[in-house]
């Protein structure tokens, strides 16, 4: 026996046997079996190596050492009993209690009253307050009188759960005849650049002022000439008596003209204003917060039942820019599918008989042309994206987190996260490779070691997150080398690195070799996260080439569905456009690798993002942004639309195929015996 094996339920054992004279009356009060009571007090013996009972017929008392042990420490179990009891009677009722909800003063004197009755229904005979705050955080006195903060905080603190509920355009909004938003609207303009605000003549919330100033980080002394006032209605007062402007968003404008005679322009080059509720994650409201989170998403689904642009089968994409440029990573297998799968099917349904495939008339730009691109860097392609000579980037998770840090920083965001490329949900497609001779059985031993792995990766994320638990710091305690799994073979055969990380099928190849082995996966098994590769495309394309996006990702599921009706022809087939052996490709998306393909933008992937975001801030570039906006599935959903497919079903499951309970076999069975015709010709 060891300390960490005794529990405070040995105590009470021992005292219950004393107090009642009895192994076998102990165990009717404590409700357990004579044979558990006999064992625990042996273990308590063994651990002291003295007796503490003494065991007399018809009697059983404690020893002397017995009694000295529970006048020391049974008080222990009496303080645990009672905290229990008191924590017991502290969980929220809501038949006794109120819900209070901070919000912000702009949000109070407007927001708050919109919405008041939905939030009463998703928190049911339960009354609801409503508290001027300016926190954005819970601070250790704000959390005793706060069950919920609504603001425009899009932070997603340690201490409690973060999700955007709306999101809404920001537009100058001008008091007077002699505004220049009126002037702009007499002029004809539709948006008024952000550059030609002249600040000197707008008086802000403080709130909107921090929101405007992460949107507009090159100009801050022109947003400092700006007027500031604290509270809604100061503003208000002030825009009536002096007829300037100010900037707020879109859900302020309907009850302003209700009392006031305003003109409104949107506002190009800022962000949209966000809107969040922030709930501890050890709040008894988490789950019913979350009904609230889901009732938003509803509402936009129904305000928005069909697709913001019209689908003509005539529209066809940008003549000047006839092809869709797609980036991937040359040493990833997990990205071929969703680059070389998908550009495969696009070339063949191309160039298939007009009456031989019935592509959806509407929403499918058939003579749309794919370009694929490798590079060697998940950065690389951020910023070819940035330059704008890549539209759809594949990306590991860390270079995803890059990316959307990268566009959020800049102005907004100018991608979107719109797809899956696949997924490892249990993250075991990471392996750690020694060189033979290495005496290394630990992770602990990984310490000061030169360590390559191919940055940007999931590998690289997986490493930093290796470290960060046993906490080490990469940079500090190891030397890292950027290197690719061919180039670490020749490293590990000279013994030039102590270790490589890289995906488990390139790892399986090492080891075959004399010159390496893998550190046993059980020494990770305990801080192993979901590994994904995400689809990237520029919002751009996305805003002026609806139908290209739409073709692409119907290409995707087309791909996935090719690739899993015959894994093992298709290996071959794409290993034409790759350089990866067959073998290699059927190995990485073998069912017992854990690796999937599927497209849908599941909550999973949510979570995992903002915890690698938090995890990674202010390192290799990443720095806070918000996830959920980012998130993009609006296009994947009129795709799963067009091919008659359940979006939602899908994007519960954690399966490469397709559910039988709504995939028809008919609906791809034409696709997939024309291709498996072209691969046999």
């Amino acid at each position: 026996m060891k300390l960490e094996d005794i529990t405070l339920n040995h105590l009470k054992i021992l005292k219950t046997v004393h107090d009642h004279q009895s192994f076998s009356k102990a165990a009717e009060v404590l409700d357990c079996s004579q044979s558990l009571i006999s064992k625990k007090v042996k273990q308590l013996e063994t651990y002291f190596d003295t007796r503490l009972l003494k065991r007399s017929p018809g009697a059983i008392s404690l020893t002397h050492k017995g009694e000295r042990l529970v006048s020391k420490v049974y008080s222990v179990y009496e303080d645990f009993e009672g905290l229990f009891e008191e924590f017991q009677s502290e969980i929220f009722d809501p038949a006794s209690q109120e819900i209070v909800i901070g919000t912000t003063s702009l949000l109070s004197a407007l927001w708050f009253k919109l919405y008041l009755y939905r939030i009463m229904l998703c928190f049911p005979d339960q009354k609801i307050r409503q508290t001027v705050t300016s926190t954005n955080d819970f601070s250790s006195s704000e959390r005793e009188n706060l069950h919920m903060l609504i603001n425009s905080s899009s932070a997603y603190q340690s201490q409690h759960c973060c999700n955007r509920l709306q999101t809404h355009q920001l537009f100058l909004v001008a008091f007077g005849s002699t505004n220049q938003a009126l002037r702009s609207q007499r002029s004809g303009q539709t948006a008024l650049p952000r550059e030609k605000i002249d600040f000197e003549q707008i008086v802000l919330l403080e709130e909107v002022y921090r929101d405007l100033s992460k949107s507009l980080p090159s100009q801050p002394e022109a947003l400092n000439l700006a007027q500031l006032v604290s509270s809604y209605q100061d503003l208000i007062n002030t825009l009536v008596n002096t007829h300037k402007s100010t900037i707020l968003p879109s859900f302020c404008l309907a009850p302003i003209r209700q009392k006031h005679e305003i003109s409104a322009l949107p506002i190009q080059g800022v962000r949209d204003y966000g809107i969040y509720i922030h709930v501890p994650n050890t709040s008894e409201l988490l789950i019913l917060s979350e009904s609230l989170v889901r009732s938003f998403q509803l509402e936009q689904d129904a305000l928005e039942p069909q697709p913001k642009f019209y689908l003509s089968p005539n529209r066809s994409f940008n003549q000047a820019a006839a092809a869709l440029r797609i980036g991937m990573q040359r040493d990833s297998i997990g990205q071929i599918i969703a680059g070389h799968g998908v550009n495969y099917i696009s070339e063949q349904l191309r160039r298939s008989p007009p009456d031989a495939l019935d592509l959806p008339e509407a929403g499918i730009d058939k003579h749309l042309d794919l370009q694929v691109s490798l590079f060697s860097s998940g950065d690389l392609m951020t910023r070819q994206m940035k330059r704008d000579d890549i539209d759809i980037c594949i990306l590991d998770d860390m270079s995803l987190l890059r990316n959307g840090s990268t566009f959020f920083d800049q102005l907004g965001f100018n991608s979107k996260l719109i797809g899956i490329a696949s997924y490892n949900i249990a993250g075991e497609d990471i392996s750690i490779v020694l060189p033979k001779s290495s005496k290394i059985k630990t992770v602990a031993e990984l310490k000061g070691k030169r360590i390559s792995v191919l940055l940007g990766t999931n590998a690289h994320r997986f490493i930093v997150t290796l470290f960060d638990s046993c906490g080490y710091d990469v940079k500090v305690d190891c030397t890292l080398i950027d290197e690719d799994s061919r180039t670490a073979s020749n490293s590990l055969a000279n013994s030039s690195i102590d270790a490589h990380i890289c995906c488990t099928t390139f790892a399986r190849q090492l080891e075959e070799h004399n010159f390496s082995r893998t550190l046993d996966q059980s020494q990770t098994s305990t801080i192993r996260l979901p590994s994904l590769r995400g689809i990237v495309c520029r919002s751009e394309i996305i805003r002026d080439h609806p139908q290209a996006v739409i073709t692409y990702l119907y290409y995707l599921v087309l791909a996935n569905s090719w690739f899993l009706s015959n894994p093992d022809q298709a290996a071959h087939k794409l290993s034409q456009f790759a350089n990866f052996h067959p073998a290699q490709i059927f190995d990485f998306f073998a069912i017992s690798s854990g690796n999937r393909i599927d497209p849908t933008l599941k909550p999973q992937w949510s979570w995992l993002l903002k915890t690698l975001n938090r995890r990674l801030e202010n390192r290799y570039d990443i720095s806070k942004f918000d996830v959920d906006f980012w998130i993009d599935d609006y296009f994947l959903r009129l795709t799963y639309s067009l091919l008659g497919l359940d979006y939602h079903f899908q994007q519960v499951s954690l399966a490469s195929e397709f559910s039988n309970s709504y995939f028809v076999d008919e609906k791809f069975s034409k696709y997939i015996a024309f291709l498996n015709a072209k691969i046999a010709a």
